[in-house]
C-alpha cells in the first residue's frame, strides 16, 4: 500500500537515538557512539522494497563491478581479493602501484536528499518508487532517549524531536544501500587514471604504471578528481586520515601526495596489509586474537559440555581464522604453520589431549577442518565460482589432462600468491570426483573429503596421491 500510493507513513520517521559509551571519560561526548533504533515495521516494510532495488539493478546491470559492500554475491572478502589480485596482477607485469586508502568523513550522514534522488533517478528508479523514496527520505526527526538507573528504579529521559535534514536514515535498512547507490558513479569519472576498490565507503584508489614519473602524475590526478567528485556530491574527504601505500619493485622511489600520509602497513577491511605483500605483520595480529580466544575456550570448556566447548571454536576461534584466508594463506608455509600451531593448542583443550599426543584423528572426530584445509576449501571455491577455462576449451586434441584447468604462465613467485592463480593450481590437484557440480555441490564435497584427509601443510596437500586412479 506504501509503494503503490509512494508515500512512507510519518510515525515510521521517528528514530530514538542511544548514546553508547565507547571508553574514556564519561563526561566526555565525544567518547559516546550514536545508536539510531528504528521501528521494527519499518525495517520490515524497508526489506521489501531493498529486494525490489536489487531485482531491479541486477535486471538493468546498473551497479559497478567496483562495489563490493551490500551487493549480493559480495563481501568484504571479494573486496579484499579483488584488491590482491589487482596489485599482483601488476607487479607480474612490471608495475608500480600506488594505493590510496580514502577516509570519508561521517559519509552516511552528509548527503543531500536531493542529490540522492537524482542519483536513484539516474539509476531508472522513477514516478511512485521515485516519490517513495522521496516520502522515505523528508520530515525524518530523532530524539535522544537515556535510561537512568537512581536507587533501584529506572527512569527515562528524552530529548525534544529535530529534524534529520541531510544523509541516509542510521539504524535502516536501506541507509547503506542508498549509499551505495549514490556512489555508484564514483568509479567512472576516474577510470582513465585509476581503479576503484569499494566496500561501501570504504574505498581504495589503485592507479599502476611501469614509469614512476608517469604513475606519480597519474595518482595526483586521480586524487584531485577524488576531491573534486567529493566536493559536489556533498562528501567530506578527510586528507589528514587518507593513507598512501605503494607497492612494486620501485616502490622506494614513488614521492608522497602532499598532505598525505605514507605508511608502510594499513589496517583495511580487518586485514593488515603491507607493501610487500608478505602479511607477516596480519598473522601475528591473528595469532593474539587467536590467543584470547583460546583462554576464552579454556574456561568454556572447564565450566560446559562438548558441544557448547565446539560451538565457541567455531565462534570465537575459527572465524578469525578464516575471514580474508584467501588473500593471506598463500603468502608462506611460515605464517599458516603459525597458525596452525595455535590451532593445535584450541584442538587439545577441546579433546583433552597432552602437548605431546597428536592432533590429526582430533580434527577428524571433531569434524574441524585445519587451517590449511580451510585455505584450500575457500579459494577452491572462489576459483570455480569465476569458472577459469579448462584444457580441453583451449586444445582440440584429447589429452591426458583434458579435464583440467588452464594454469597461466607467470615470472614472479608472487603470482603463485593470486587466489585464482592458487585457486586453479589447487582444483587440479582434486580427484576427478570432486570436480563435479556447481559450487555450493562441489565445496560441500570438498569439504567432507578435506576433513578425512587433515592436511597440515599445502606440501601434504600437493603430494598426496589418488590411488584409485593409478
Amino acid at each position: 500500500m506504501s509503494m503503490a500510493q509512494g508515500t512512507f507513513p510519518s510515525k515510521l520517521k521517528i528514530a530514538k537515538v542511544f548514546p553508547k559509551h565507547k571508553q574514556g571519560d564519561l563526561q566526555n561526548i565525544s567518547n559516546y557512539r550514536p545508536i539510531s533504533l528504528l521501528s521494527s515495521v519499518s525495517k520490515l516494510m524497508e526489506k521489501i522494497i531493498k529486494v525490489r532495488i536489487q531485482e531491479h539493478l541486477s535486471q538493468n546491470q546498473s551497479l559497478t563491478n567496483s562495489q563490493h559492500g551490500f551487493v549480493t554475491g559480495k563481501s568484504t572478502t571479494t573486496a579484499l581479493i579483488d584488491l590482491a589480485e589487482y596489485i599482483i596482477e601488476n607487479i607480474e607485469n612490471g608495475n608500480t602501484i600506488t594505493s590510496l586508502y580514502l577516509d570519508l568523513s561521517k559519509a552516511f550522514d552528509s548527503l543531500g536528499h536531493d542529490l540522492i534522488l537524482a542519483k536513484l533517478q539516474n539509476l531508472g528508479i522513477q514516478r511512485t518508487a521515485l516519490k517513495w523514496f522521496a516520502s522515505y527520505l523528508k520530515g525524518r526527526s530523532q530524539m535522544v532517549e537515556i535510561k537512568h538507573k537512581t536507587k533501584g528504579f529506572t527512569s527515562t529521559v528524552r530529548s525534544e524531536l529535530l529534524p534529520t535534514n541531510r544523509g541516509v536514515p542510521q539504524g535502516s535498512v536501506l541507509g547503506p544501500v542508498l549509499f551505495v547507490l549514490f556512489i555508484n558513479d564514483f568509479p567512472e569519472h576516474l577510470e582513465e587514471y585509476s581503479k576503484m576498490v569499494m566496500y561501501a565507503d570504504d574505498t581504495v584508489l589503485l592507479t599502476a604504471n611501469r614509469n614512476v614519473d608517469l604513475l606519480e602524475v597519474n595518482t595526483f590526478i586521480a586524487f584531485n578528481m577524488t576531491q573534486d567528485y567529493c566536493m559536489k556530491n556533498d562528501l567530506v574527504l578527510n586528507e589528514s586520515k587518507t593513507k598512501q601505500m605503494t607497492f612494486g619493485n620501485k616502490k622506494s622511489t614513488v614521492s608522497e601526495m602532499p598532505n598525505l600520509t605514507a605508511a608502510d602497513e594499513i589496517k583495511h577491511l580487518g586485514v593488515i596489509l603491507d607493501e610487500n605483500l608478505s602479511w607477516n605483520s596480519h598473522v601475528a595480529n591473528l595469532c593474539l586474537k587467536l590467543g584470547s580466544a583460546l583462554y576464552a575456550i579454556k574456561r568454556i570448556k572447564a565450566t560446559s559440555t562438548p558441544e557448547a566447548t565446539r560451538t565457541a571454536y567455531h565462534a570465537l576461534f575459527e572465524s578469525h581464522v578464516r575471514y580474508g584466508i584467501t588473500v593471506w594463506g598463500g603468502s608462506t608455509m611460515g605464517n599458516l604453520n603459525r597458525v596452525l600451531v595455535m590451532q593445535k593448542r584450541a584442538i587439545r583443550v577441546i579433546s583433552g589431549l597432552s602437548p605431546r599426543q597428536s592432533c590429526r584423528d582430533a580434527f577428524k572426530n571433531l569434524n574441524i577442518l585445519t587451517v590449511t584445509s580451510i585455505y584450500i576449501l575457500d579459494t577452491v571455491h572462489y576459483c570455480v565460482t569465476k569458472d577459469p577455462p579448462k584444457q580441453s576449451d583451449v586444445h582440440e586434441h584429447n589429452t591426458r589432462y583434458a579435464g583440467n584447468y588452464v594454469l597461466p604462465g607467470h615470472r614472479t613467485a608472487m603470482y603463485e600468491r593470486k587466489p585464482l592463480y592458487a585457486g586453479v593450481k589447487m582444483l587440479n590437484k582434486l580427484p576427478d570426483h570432486l570436480k563435479v557440480g556447481g559450487p555450493v555441490l562441489m565445496k560441500r564435497k570438498l569439504r567432507r573429503w578435506l576433513l578425512d584427509k587433515a592436511f597440515y601443510t599445502l606440501n601434504e596437500f600437493f603430494a598426496w596421491e589418488d590411488q584409485t586412479q593409478h
